[in-house]
């Protein structure tokens, strides 16, 4: 039994849940199914889809807290991408480099700090991207809110089925 999205009933995303919780919400009349997994659960007189993206139908509001900076967080932010070559890595395989170099003063901050390969964070070394010749794919920026930035993985890790509802 899969876990389902759980949706604000705005549409934006608020947890995941697993199976047991969404059919108690589907049960109390708290939420809709908006996409359903293929698998039912069966009581003595009913049966249910099971969902995989389910909406509540009244808007629950949530407090927003700045998102944690850590290793994980920012190869989540840059996609596990290598932002000088584009190319996809591992976790493990994974360097984050500084832009502004920390020997010239450049801060370990979100907006400084973008995820490198480790053959990309050699040849940069302690330069900055254009006096290296190394555009940055992408600007660091510090991201808004990942509403269950705990274990939620790459946009690539959850169900086909949920990909409309997640934005990065």
């Amino acid at each position: 039994m899969k876990p389902a999205l759980l949706l604000n009933a705005s549409y934006e995303p608020l947890s995941i849940v697993d199976w047991r919780k969404a059919v108690t919400l589907l049960w109390l009349g708290k939420a809709e199914v908006l996409v359903a997994q293929e698998r039912q659960v069966h009581s003595a007189h009913t049966s249910l889809e099971l969902p995989s993206v389910l909406r509540l139908l009244r808007r629950v509001r949530i407090p927003r807290r700045r998102v944690q900076f850590s290793r994980n967080n920012i190869y989540r932010r840059d996609g596990y991408r290598c932002q000088y070559c584009g190319e996809r890595f591992s976790g493990a395989d994974l360097t984050f480099d500084h832009v502004m170099p920390r020997s010239r003063g450049g801060e370990t901050s979100w907006t400084n700090i973008a995820t490198s390969c480790q053959p990309c964070n050699r040849r940069k070394n302690s330069r900055t991207p254009s006096e290296a010749r190394m555009p940055l794919i992408t600007q660091p920026y510090e991201p808004r809110w990942w509403p269950f930035s705990a274990g939620a993985g790459n946009l690539e890790d959850h169900p086909e089925d949920w990909k409309p509802y997640l934005w990065t």
